[in-house]
């Protein structure tokens, strides 16, 4: 019989985002981009709070296939879709554990699952039926890539990937009222863990570069194309016995994992067994360990871009041009989004996008803030927090900047100064 950790901590969030006006019209999906587990968003929550930083965004729910936190009564808002309508009207669930590599897409699936038992239980108590205007992806409120794992494992359309979702809460209703009665009425077992027992950290240095021959992890998931050609840390290995290998290497850059490398797969594959590394050699790597969107640092932009932009960077805490490609994206996204400025989003400067761009000036909240922070962090500015507050630390930081390019200094961003922080 299956079981689940239930973790109801509406004492974290308490009624933040307020008291929602009457029943929920429906929920929404949201894949993480993360790996932490319902458990670990916990005290994470819980800082975030204490930093006044819940307006950045939280969700009433985090789930994967043995745990729910539930951080906030499911009668209040939550600033989860970047929407008025979104935060206010509809229940959102953050599918844990989401960022590939992480788990494989068989358990990912087992974490979609579990938070699909919930939104079954949810439309039970609240009389909701499951169709595609109850069930929604956060993409339909707010320009972002999210769900980003579920878009690609069903479907890869808006209604493809709803219907999947509706046909399985419909299952999961018709099978009890609760997450544990359809638990006991379909007869799952216990989630298995999946981390590996059998793992060997690595020395500091050891590198791989991933070879063009690589297309699917260890665990059996689809290695991303930016992976492919790329130097990665070797963070740990372990036994296995698959294909030609009879290693895998867990690399990623600093202490951020990307994923199980079969050791056939990296560049310049030599022999089963190991050898496939390059050798330990004193290095300087990037303070990464601890980063989340919201940390002032490349690395902290750079999971930013991933979660809200579909950015596909890795996080090295370096400001190269694929960074700087992507901060145009995500610009051109949201210039797109507010004011409707139909650009085409290829991460490339021109005439077209300067012309799109506003006047941005001290007072100002949201996205187009927020980008100007990421813009200026990746040049080295203090801009005094990640977030989408255009205050004074900002207005100093632009002015700042606006004296070192020869600009006028008058702290307000323009087409001028959106042109030498992005081109």
């Amino acid at each position: 019989m299956g079981t689940v950790n239930r973790l109801n901590r509406d004492d974290i969030v308490n009624g933040k985002a307020g008291k929602r006006p009457g029943n929920p019209k429906g929920g929404v999906i949201h894949n993480d981009y993360g790996a932490m587990t319902p458990q670990q968003y916990t005290p994470w929550l819980i800082t975030r709070k204490n930093n006044g930083q819940l307006n950045l965004g939280f969700a009433p729910y985090y789930i994967n296939s043995s745990a729910i936190l539930r951080a906030d009564n499911t009668n209040n808002k939550a600033w989860h879709t970047a929407n008025n309508e979104g935060n206010a009207w509809y229940l959102g669930y953050e599918v844990v554990q989401s960022y590939y590599g992480i788990i494989s897409d068989k358990e990912f699936i087992k974490n979609e699952d579990m938070t699909l038992r919930q939104v079954a239980e949810d439309f039970h108590y609240y009389g909701l039926k499951p169709n595609r205007d109850t069930i929604r992806l956060h993409s339909q409120f707010s320009s972002t890539s999210c769900p980003h794992r579920s878009w690609d494992l069903h479907g890869k359309s808006i209604n493809a990937v709803k219907d999947y979702f509706i046909t399985k809460v419909a299952k999961y209703m018709s099978l009890g009222k609760t997450v544990e009665e359809m638990l006991k009425n379909e007869g799952v077992s216990d989630p298995v863990a999946t981390v590996p027992n059998a793992v060997t950290p690595q020395p500091d240095g050891k590198t791989v570069k991933v070879g063009k021959q690589a297309t699917h992890w260890e665990t059996g998931s689809t290695i991303p194309k930016f992976v492919i050609g790329q130097v990665y840390d070797v963070l740990a290995s372990m036994p296995v016995s698959k294909s030609r290998s009879k290693k895998a290497y867990l690399i990623g850059k600093g202490k951020v994992a990307t994923g199980w490398l079969l050791e056939q797969d990296v560049d310049g594959f030599k022999a089963a067994g190991g050898g496939n590394t390059n050798k330990a050699t004193p290095t300087t790597k990037p303070a990464i360990t601890g980063t989340t969107t919201e940390t002032q640092s490349i690395a902290g932009v750079q999971m930013f871009l991933n979660r809200w932009f579909y950015g596909g960077l890795i996080v090295d805490n370096l400001a190269g041009s694929a960074t700087n490609k992507a901060l145009i994206k995500a610009l051109q996204m949201e210039l797109n989004s507010q004011f409707n400025a139909g650009l085409k989003v290829d991460g490339l400067w021109g005439a077209k996008t300067k012309n799109a761009c506003i006047t941005v000036r001290e007072g100002a909240n949201g996205n187009l803030t927020r980008l100007i922070k990421a813009a200026l962090i990746c040049k080295g500015y203090d801009v005094k927090g990640f977030d989408g507050k255009f205050g004074d630390g900002l207005d100093k930081a632009v002015k700042k900047f606006q004296s070192a390019k020869a600009l006028k200094v008058d702290g307000l961003v323009g087409q001028g100064t959106f042109e030498a922080l992005f081109k």
